[in-house]
């Protein structure tokens, strides 16, 4: 078996016994690869360009397993040529494979009277990838297409207790969940958060690394802690995109101090009970284009459980005016020495392609996908693997708007991947295969995730690099660890080492990487104490640590918003909301200065920037979503243009106005900021953000993965790159250990010294 890789740091880590060696692909049959390179060039060309209705039918999911399995035991010596027609051709006839240097036959045609047909041909707009989307869209021409209902945010139910009596246990929601969905992005998930006083967060988990996608009922878990001044404990489960889900049984719990869970009262935990609308009692649902109906169809336990359908509409039209022209094909080298010509567009009546597979060719193909297609296969099978890769690979090839800022060689990726794929031993070795890949990719939504690697144990701690230190600026474990901590090495490796271990499977830019490494360094799987050599004031010491999960830690304490001195205000976007923030606006607006703080994610607050505009926003068109109808992303047609268009607000802001932000502010948070920087409506102190930002546009790939990614192009409002650039701090600053130690935040000392030399 191979030695087992540094996972990456966004999703999850492997037991810390098992960071000490570096993984590394062993050599493969170099026929096997290329082959399989063949295959998977000619698998995106057929799914995403190749119009047939076969084709746009077809589990393509379950062909990538199909097809990377016949490709494994082809024999050596066979024709390949003959091997992919045979596999394609079923679903795409007219598809040609050839020997490079050959001339190909005559492109299949037909006879029959042209009048009354209709063209058919693929419309991208960014890649639509199930119905999750209005951005991102894909559809046929002349054929009816799924697209996203009236709204494409989830459909959710919720309710929530008093919180008081629970302060300082663990909390644990329970409920049997079953989903019809197909596609990425299509899935249910259980949620839990904990509300804190001045609202502040608390504990938060929606299952986002581990959604639900199973048919069967299955029970599906979250555990946290009920911060100790918590107020609220807020639950419930949401559909996210096409499909239906269904949830019975759910229950809270709070563990007493004994370890006993002791069950907390909630109404209508088994949907029993009904309103008039024929909705759950008890319950309060939101979405659009979701119906929320208590059915008595097979429930996981009494006599009823409740359905969460969410609604799509069809679409006939088309997404521009462009499109490719009847007998246009693409001719391309698809490796192992062979071409493939795949026609662009096709011929169809309102029923039938004109040149169509043979009936019972297809019928048998997909008799065969569905005897692959097993939700439950895992990515410790071969097949499973070199499918995700392919379907992977593809979608980036194709779709991936940022190839023209990174120094990637795609190809070659391919080619390396899917090699490691065939060295990879089991569904973990595979795991960090694909992280590697992304990674290659450099883009901060970039992540691979699985459910069963997902919740790591850490270390109880908060870290920042620092004067070149991963230092401590806050502790769980305030008798072991302490603030200005300085962590030398972890399990024997020391910190700048398994700090850059890991970055090599974490994508975005060099401040992105860092924070979300720091975020990771001492995670495991493993449950086991970490061995830690801690320098504190000079002296150093090792320190066995408890790793803990779900913890979230705060360095500062302060009202969300504050007059954090005389005539100056202070507001933490990452936590105040809207509301909050202008029940004191006309106190901010007066003030002699504000400080926004934007070290992290925005909390739905982003009107304020309004207040700051003294006239309505312009740029509409910093964020671009490709027009595609070629492959390879060649001859683009054009871009989809997209901006907020922010409108002036009143009060406005009339004093000096500052902004803090750093590497970890990403994607919202860079619109955010982008507004500021644009049209300088402050100072900007800290580090750059973390440039990355658009829409994820996330899909599945066989073996219970998930990829998210970044599938629009973003810009700077003047059109200047965005992208692993960030925003710019207009005053840069970093902190100081010294700083850490005595509980400073030299950040917000800097943004009030802008302030107060502002009014001298």
């Amino acid at each position: 078996m191979k030695s087992p890789r540094i996972v990456v740091a966004l999703i999850g880590l492997i037991p810390a016994a098992l960071f000490a060696f570096p993984h590394g692909a062993a050599s493969q049959d170099t026929q096997i690869v290329e082959n399989l390179r063949a295959f998977a060039k000619l698998y995106g060309y057929v799914k995403y360009f190749h119009p047939s209705d076969a084709a746009a039918e077809t589990d393509w999911d379950a062909f990538a397993l199909y097809g990377a399995d016949r490709l494994v035991q082809l024999s050596a010596g066979a024709d390949l040529a003959s091997v992919l027609e045979e596999l394609f051709l079923p679903i795409a006839p007219t598809v040609q494979v050839y020997a490079a240097g050959e001339v190909p036959a005559p492109m299949i045609e037909s006879n029959t009277d042209t009048s009354g047909l209709m063209l058919v041909a693929w419309q991208h707009v960014g890649l639509g990838i199930g119905t999750t989307s209005r951005v991102y869209q894909s559809i046929r021409l002349n054929r009816e297409n799924r697209v996203a209902a009236q709204s494409a945010g989830p459909a959710i139910i919720m309710q929530s207790v008093d919180a008081t009596s629970y302060r300082g246990k663990q909390v644990r929601l329970n409920g049997y969940v079953r989903t019809r969905v197909s596609g990425g992005g299509n899935q249910a998930q259980l949620w839990l958060r904990v509300d804190r006083v001045d609202r502040q967060r608390g504990f938060f988990d929606n299952m986002a690394d581990r959604p639900i996608k199973g048919q069967r009922w299955e029970q599906y878990e979250i555990v946290g802690e009920v911060a100790d001044d918590a107020t609220r404990i807020v639950f419930g489960c949401f559909l996210v995109g096409d499909g239906s889900a269904w949830i019975d049984d759910v229950q809270v719990s709070v563990r007493d101090s004994g370890g006993t869970w002791e069950p907390v009262e909630i109404a209508n935990a088994g949907f029993e009970e009904v309103n008039e609308s024929g909705g759950p009692a008890g319950w309060s649902t939101s979405g659009g284009g979701a119906q929320y109906v208590v059915e008595t169809d097979d429930p996981s336990e009494g006599a009823r459980n409740l359905a969460i359908k969410k609604e799509v509409e069809w679409f006939a039209g088309q997404l521009f005016e462009d499109r490719p022209d009847i007998g246009e094909a693409i001719e391309v080298d698809i490796g192992a020495g062979l071409m493939a010509r795949v026609p662009l567009a096709l011929l169809a009546d309102s029923s039938r392609m004109v040149v169509r597979p043979s009936d019972e060719a297809l019928a048998k193909l997909w008799h065969e996908l569905a005897a692959v297609s097993d939700a439950q296969r895992t990515a410790d099978e071969i097949s499973v693997r070199l499918a995700g890769v392919i379907v992977t690979w593809n979608v980036f090839q194709h779709f991936y708007p940022y190839f023209d800022l990174i120094d990637t060689d795609w190809d070659y990726e391919l080619k390396r991947t899917l090699e490691e794929a065939l060295a990879d031993e089991a569904a973990v070795d595979f795991y960090f295969t694909m992280n590697r890949l992304v990674a290659m990719l450099h883009d901060g939504h970039g992540r691979v995730i699985h459910p069963d690697l997902s919740n790591a144990w850490r270390l109880p701690v908060r870290l920042e690099w620092v004067e070149d230190r991963a230092v401590v600026t806050a502790s769980a474990d305030t008798v072991t660890l302490r603030r200005g901590d300085i962590i030398v090495s972890v399990d024997g490796k020391s910190a700048e080492e398994a700090l850059l271990d890991r970055e090599q499977y974490i994508s975005g830019s060099p401040q992105w990487q860092r924070y979300r490494s720091l975020m990771e360094l001492g995670a495991s799987l493993d449950s086991a104490p970490a061995n830690l050599v801690v320098d504190r004031n000079g002296a150093t010491w090792q320190a066995e640590v408890a790793r803990s999960r779900g913890f979230q830690l705060s360095e500062f304490s302060r009202p969300n918003v504050t007059e954090i001195e005389e005539g100056i205000y202070y507001v933490n976007l990452d936590l105040a909301e809207i509301a909050e923030i202008d029940e004191q606006m006309e106190e901010i607006a007066e003030a002699k200065g504000v400080v926004f703080d934007l070290r992290g994610y925005p909390n739905g607050n982003h009107a304020v920037i309004s207040n700051l505009l003294e006239q309505p926003d312009t740029s509409g068109s910093w964020m671009q979503v490709a027009e595609i109808i070629y492959p390879d992303q060649q001859d683009i047609i054009g871009w989809k243009p997209f901006g907020w268009r922010l409108p002036t607000r009143e009060p406005h802001i009339q004093g000096t106005v500052v902004f803090i932000t750093d590497g970890r502010a990403i994607s919202y948070a860079e619109s955010f900021m982008s507004f500021i920087e644009h049209y300088k409506l402050a100072e900007i102190v800290g580090q750059p953000t973390a440039g990355a930002n658009g829409n994820v546009n996330p899909f599945a790939i066989p073996g219970g993965f998930r990829v998210t990614w970044t599938g629009m192009k973003v810009t700077k409002h003047d059109g200047s790159q965005h992208h692993l650039v960030g925003i710019q701090p207009t005053i840069p600053m970093e902190r100081t250990i010294a700083g850490i130690r005595e509980g400073r935040d030299e950040l917000l000392e800097k943004a009030l010294e802008v302030i107060r030399r502002s009014g001298s």
